[in-house]
């Protein structure tokens, strides 16, 4: 196989696949609550609920775009030498990104959470304590950042 056809048949691959980052359909609060629902006003922010937004998904892919374009780059140069699959490297780029919007929920603190916020918090934890961090309570959408390497 020549270079270029190698090059072609990875391109090819990759062409046939997508990445995925974010809150799955199967990921739900103990209520049955979408995670990606509440995710997405957070994201977003909601208004007329009092919710400002607290952007941490947007910033994070718009912030790291260049650097999974050439992690991707990578992957697709890797491939076409037989050192990985396409698979498995969009896996790595996946995990890499999954935990950048990790590090992002984590890093928010503004705007700071009404003071009711807090108490309905204090209230729901058996010792009365909880954290006034924004995004950060139950832990569960932190937990749910995911990502998946699909066929389109």
């Amino acid at each position: 196989m020549t270079k270029l056809t190698q090059l072609k048949a990875v391109y090819d691959e990759l062409a046939k696949k997508q990445l995925k980052v974010g809150f799955f359909e199967h990921s739900k609060y103990p209520d049955g609550t979408p995670i990606a629902y509440i995710a997405a006003i957070q994201e977003l922010g909601y208004p007329a609920g009092g919710i400002p937004p607290r952007s941490f998904f947007r910033p994070t892919m718009s912030d790291k775009k260049a650097e999974y374009g050439q992690l991707i780059f990578r992957v697709a140069k890797a491939a076409t030498v037989g050192n990985i699959s396409v698979t498995d490297g969009l896996t790595q780029v996946g995990a890499k990104a999954a935990g950048d919007v990790k590090l992002a929920i984590k890093a928010v603190t503004t705007p700071a959470l009404d003071d009711s916020t807090v108490k309905a918090r204090a209230r729901r934890h058996s010792k009365g304590k909880s954290t006034d961090k924004p995004l950060v309570d139950t832990g569960q959408m932190l937990q749910a950042v995911n990502f998946a390497v699909e066929d389109k």
